[in-house]
């Protein structure tokens, strides 16, 4: 299991493991519950790489029922689900997180970024407001802001997106070292029918 997989699972296995914990779930012991939770959370400190998918999952699904109206679990689920490839189940959870919540900032980002490799690197209508509200609702999200405004570009709006990128470089502190990126961006976008240059 690499590294960011094993940090994924600790924040899944955080948020869940003041929840319901299931009960006789395949690949799972049956010790009580108690036993569980301070076998849980040992693991949690000490080696979280190590935690099963069994349990990871187990602990989500269970917190999905009992916190209904949480986006988290959805997202955490969305996680797991794209670090194994499977980004079509990933995004289906990140709408489900999304449902819940329709500001939920890392659920925003997560499935723009999921319908993009969907796909195969184009940014659909759905992914470019996706991304634009990301933006409005935090404007330090500026690689949220550039992928609308490419989303914009790719739609045939190069008017909208080369007000969409001189904005965002507008708002840009004047040390940040990303406006150097922008005037390059920003050039390609007043010529018609120029690709933009891909956001990192």
């Amino acid at each position: 299991m690499t590294r960011r997989n094993g940090i994924i699972l600790a924040l899944c296995l955080a948020v869940a493991i003041g929840g319901y914990l299931l009960v006789g779930k395949p690949g799972m012991g049956d010790l009580p519950m108690k036993d569980r939770q301070a076998g849980l959370m040992e693991k949690i400190r000490t080696d979280p790489g190590a935690l099963t998918q069994a349990e990871t999952l187990s602990r989500l699904e269970a917190t999905v029922v009992e916190r209904p109206d949480d986006p988290q679990p959805h997202y955490f689920i969305g996680e797991i689900l794209r670090a194994q490839g499977r980004t079509s189940d990933a995004a289906r959870a990140y709408q489900s997180a999304l449902r819940r919540d329709n500001e939920f900032m890392p659920a925003l980002l997560a499935l723009g970024d999921a319908l993009v490799e969907l796909n195969n690197g184009a940014v659909s209508p759905e992914a470019t407001r996706l991304f634009a509200k990301a933006y409005e609702l935090d404007e330090t999200q500026v690689r949220a802001g550039m992928w609308a405004a490419m989303g914009a570009s790719q739609a045939g709006d190069q008017e909208k997106a080369e007000q969409a990128m001189r904005y965002i470089y507008s708002r840009l502190p004047e040390d940040d070292p990303r406006r150097e990126r922008f005037a390059p961006m920003i050039e390609a976008l007043s010529q018609p029918e120029t690709a933009v240059p891909e956001a990192e």
